[in-house]
């Protein structure tokens, strides 16, 4: 089990990326997900173990004078691997002399490059690590949309069964991402562009997630869209299924689809029981549990599950 203090990528970058730690600024300014998330160093660099607990007995009620009862916790040793986060970008000489070299060229990029991995990297962990788990789990609720849907999730987190994992030794250039001239920064001849010289530079971190236990960690409510909105009951009902609470759950879906339930629910709300407060009015949390909406997310083009 892990006992590190779980990081946001601005907290790793200032301890570990402290060369370049405006980068996190480019990778999640326009991720809000990814930006909230945590993560902790992997145990053996490209690969994480924890234990997962698989059957647990524990005390139980007796007679005075009576056998105490056996207990036990097994547990099962789960390996998550990390994966690369990277790419490798390429100008011709001709090209890189017009903005006064490569390393500018280079560094003029390096933003939208940074960002567009950003909401890459949110996209992957929404996708293929907390929707694809839920719904191989069946831990989902369907709307009655047919077609242009969309899916919300419910995720809760904990440090060890729903959390990111980094390799704590890939940060030997200070920074979060380590940026590498093709090279040595000299000419060669380009693989983008045959025939062609010029130069290259890579991007590469070393990142992944693991998600060890979905029945406790996600939910999804999926086949909903402007027509079929989720409703308040079938998101409490996500919300205990994964037993959220303010201080663990988060409920993240497109930006669009997040906002028009929203309002749906506050409507319907204010018309029901205006003095009731146990729903809050303002868009953004449905009882603490906090609404996050981000544009990286698919939007209304999911077939119906």
């Amino acid at each position: 089990m892990s006992d590190m203090i779980p990081q946001t990528l601005r907290e790793i970058a200032l301890d570990k990326a402290r060369k370049r730690p405006e980068l996190v600024d480019f990778l999640t300014e326009e991720a809000p997900i990814l930006a909230m998330l945590k993560w902790i160093p992997a145990t053996h660099g490209l690969w994480n173990v924890e234990e997962v607990l698989a059957n647990v007995q524990g005390p139980a009620f007796g007679e005075l004078g009576a056998p105490l009862p056996s207990m036990k916790a097994d547990a099962n040793l789960r390996q998550t691997y990390v994966s690369v986060l990277g790419g490798e970008m390429e100008v011709s000489k001709d090209k890189a002399d017009q903005f006064g070299g490569a390393a500018q060229y280079f560094a003029r990029r390096e933003s939208a490059i940074l960002g567009k991995a950003g909401m890459d990297t949110e996209l992957a962990i929404w996708r293929d690590h907390w929707r694809k788990a839920a719904l191989a789990k069946k831990l989902v609720v369907r709307g009655k949309a047919a077609k242009d849907a969309y899916t919300v999730m419910v995720v809760r987190f904990d440090k060890e069964a729903n959390i990111g994992i980094y390799d704590p030794t890939g940060f030997t250039q200070g920074r979060l991402v380590d940026i590498t001239p093709i090279n040595g920064g000299s000419l060669y001849h380009l693989r983008s562009e045959e025939g062609v010289l010029g130069y290259g530079v890579e991007y590469r971190g070393r990142f992944g997630w693991q998600n060890l236990a979905p029945e406790r960690s996600v939910f999804a409510v999926a086949n909903v869209n402007a027509a079929n909105l989720p409703t308040l009951d079938m998101l409490e009902d996500a919300i205990a299924a994964v037993r959220g609470t303010a201080g663990n759950t988060y409920i993240f879906g497109h930006h669009k689809i997040l906002q028009k339930t929203m309002s749906a629910i506050k409507k319907e709300y204010l018309q029901m029981t205006i003095n009731d407060g146990s729903m809050k009015t303002v868009i953004g949390d449905i009882n603490g549990v906090k609404l996050v909406g981000s544009y990286n997310l698919p939007d209304g083009t999911e077939a119906a599950v």
